[in-house]
């Protein structure tokens, strides 16, 4: 008799498709889990529209719950590489199939793990849409759902390995105008283009102050173009004008509530001002802010991965994205666990595969800690 069902569920759940596209999206594997917790559990089970009949789900004895578990149910597209993406198959010890790892695998410990503890008032499960694209389910989850957890673990592949937060996430575009004159006196003009590179090296030097032992801040120039700009708004290239004008596009990776909108528009013209250029036409596409557990708030957890024979390592920060948990913990509070099984390297990749071993441990350290914080 099998310890856990999960591996089963991973595989049925691997060949319903959940990637989004214009013919397919989250609805079926979402139906799935719906029915799996109203047939096997005991909790509160409800479905939140997020948008063109996709939803969220939200299972819960009671609305204050002591952990709540957390995943999403859709993956990226598959890719061309690879073969049969909807049909698992089970070979020496790994499970194949697209969102094996990122992170059918983490729903059906979900699931595992809500069947055995359908009873309990200290835990909840909930289930978001969109993650891999726009984090639509998040934000829908956060509007009319207040939990106020102590722990909310994000059941992603971590490798078995402990992730404590997580650097926040911004784009942005600005034009730089600088001065032309003829390439051949050009110390008497200023080079728009060169000075877009010397203002970004400049804000990358001014957002270190920021930086955590853990965590660093890092821009990123990512794209650049320009010329000549004339009256009627066009611009041209000739080798032997200097150009005045710059288009770019930056993101920075960031660790501090501190470097928001206002904070950046304001250093940005501050430093092209430095550099002798007009900045013009700051414009945000999004940012979104950054997430930190304290190692100190979380030592029960590390028990529990020591006690199932598991070394206790965390996960650089700094090599790691974005996670949509953040959304939660800013709006609920919290101390966040990012973990789960692996090969995390393995997710978005070809060929996706999960070990079943990380599957088992993922549990006996989940279960543990549960009997822990009860």
């Amino acid at each position: 008799m099998k310890k856990y069902q999960a591996i089963d569920l991973l595989k049925q759940l691997i060949s319903i498709p959940s990637y989004v596209s214009d013919n397919v999206n989250e609805i079926e594997v979402a139906n799935f889990i719906f029915d799996f917790l109203s047939e096997k559990t005991d909790l509160t089970i409800e479905k939140q529209e997020v948008e063109n009949c996709r939803f969220n789900i939200v299972a819960f004895k009671n609305k204050s719950p002591k952990i709540v578990f957390f995943g999403h149910m859709d993956t990226v597209p598959p890719k061309v590489e690879t073969t049969l993406p909807f049909e698992a198959r089970e070979e020496q010890g790994r499970v194949y199939g697209l969102g094996s790892v990122d992170m059918k695998a983490g729903l059906a410990i979900m699931l595992d793990i809500a069947q055995r503890h359908s009873n309990s008032d200290d835990l909840a499960f909930v289930f978001t849409v969109d993650e891999e694209y726009e984090f639509k389910g998040a934000y829908k989850l956060i509007e009319e759902y207040k939990f106020n957890p102590e722990y909310v673990i994000n059941v992603e592949p971590t490798g078995l390995k402990i992730l404590n937060g997580c650097r926040g996430v911004t784009e942005f575009a600005f034009n730089v105008h600088g001065t032309s004159v003829h390439a051949a006196m050009k110390s008497k003009g200023v080079n728009a283009i060169e000075k877009t590179v010397e203002l970004f090296s400049l804000l990358q030097k001014d957002l270190m102050k920021f930086d955590r032992e853990d965590a660093k801040n890092s821009v990123n120039l990512a794209y650049l173009n320009g010329g000549c700009l004339n009256e009627d708004g066009d611009v041209s290239c000739s080798g032997n004008v200097v150009p005045n004008y710059a288009q770019c596009v930056g993101e920075i990776r960031l660790t501090d509530s501190k470097i928001n909108q206002n904070y950046l528009r304001k250093r940005i013209k501050e430093l092209g001002e430095e550099i002798k250029v007009r900045i013009s036409d700051i414009q945000f596409k999004f940012l979104l802010g950054s997430m930190y557990t304290n190692k100190a708030d979380i030592k029960l957890f590390e028990k529990a991965v020591r006690e199932n024979g598991v070394e206790c390592e965390y996960v650089s920060i700094d090599e790691t994205g974005f996670f949509e948990v953040q959304l939660l913990q800013e709006k609920w509070s919290g101390k966040v666990i990012v973990f789960g099984p692996g090969p995390d390297s393995n997710a978005h990749k070809a060929d996706e595969y999960v070990e079943t071993k990380t599957i088992e441990k993922t549990i006996d350290i989940f279960e543990s800690f549960i009997e822990m914080t009860s």
